[in-house]
């Protein structure tokens, strides 16, 4: 894709969501709508479709059979040709997700921008400017839930170069895994990246993603190789486990007993 072209893309975008805007301002039941994901040259080449959130009055959009019992409802729009992802959010569900209530809690989301594109309810305005910031609990949940995956690639890809003797299937494992802690880097930094991540992670830490992923990628598959980028990776969750597991620890600290793997997803899946 050429720079005109992601400049003609992102005119395309910006006239659907402009024209569908103008038609739901004129709809009394429709409060706000929050743009998620930016329009912007640098990003539009791996968009195809618009993310809106769109809030509504309580009691308005009828389930479908196919919504199940999920509390998220989603419906697939059309407007100028360009598709639409649309979350139908009722206006007390989105309260509840700004004040933590809601399971699909409203939180901080670090590669994706949001923009509250249009609003008729002052509350709302309020609400989504208290509840669009970088927050140290989005933080700690997001490191939690990258950690695990990185914690959950690093073990599959041990197993297979120690017991399989399988380097392919290894070495896409450990790219995983660096990918898994690209996120978390930027996580770290406390910053919303809407562009490639692994580039910018290895910006931050040149020397750890040259161990982790550009020698995995560019050099020949040993098991030398393959060895040096889980120790490294070995070496990065041991340094960090305080920090990135600080909720799970926390938690296990407060129970203070063996606690069932149900019951901590349990908690976990209602209170993050």
């Amino acid at each position: 894709m050429t720079k005109n072209d992601g400049v003609d893309k992102v005119a395309r975008f910006q006239a659907a969501l402009n024209q569908l805007t103008e038609r739901m301002a004129a709809d009394r039941y429709v409060l706000a709508i929050v743009l998620v994901g930016s329009l912007s040259a640098e990003t539009i080449w791996r968009r195809e479709t618009l993310g809106l959130w769109i809030i509504e009055a309580d009691g308005v959009s009828r389930r479908l059979p196919s919504d199940g019992q999920d509390e998220r409802v989603f419906r697939i729009l059309v407007e100028n040709g360009i598709n639409i992802h649309a979350e139908l959010i009722p206006r007390s569900r989105f309260k509840k997700m700004v004040e933590g209530a809601s399971r699909t809690a409203f939180s901080c989301n670090f590669f994706a921008r949001r923009q509250l594109v249009y609003s008729k309810d002052p509350s709302i305005d309020t609400w989504f400017q208290q509840a669009d910031s970088i927050a140290t609990k989005d933080q700690e949940r997001e490191l939690l839930t990258f950690s695990t995956w990185t914690i959950h690639a690093h073990r599959h890809a041990r197993k297979r170069l120690d017991l399989k003797g399988d380097l392919e299937l290894a070495a896409q494992e450990i790219v995983g895994a660096a990918h898994s802690v690209a996120h978390t880097e930027i996580i770290r930094q406390g910053q919303v990246w809407e562009q490639d991540v692994i580039y910018r992670a290895i910006e931050g830490a040149p020397e750890l993603f040259q161990t982790i992923y550009l020698d995995v990628l560019a050099k020949r598959k040993n098991r030398r190789v393959l060895s040096t980028a889980l120790d490294a990776i070995d070496a990065y969750l041991d340094t960090h486990y305080r920090a990135h597991l600080k909720p799970l620890l926390d938690y296990l600290k407060k129970q203070n007993r063996v606690v069932p793997l149900s019951e901590m997803s349990d908690h976990f899946a209602f209170t993050q």
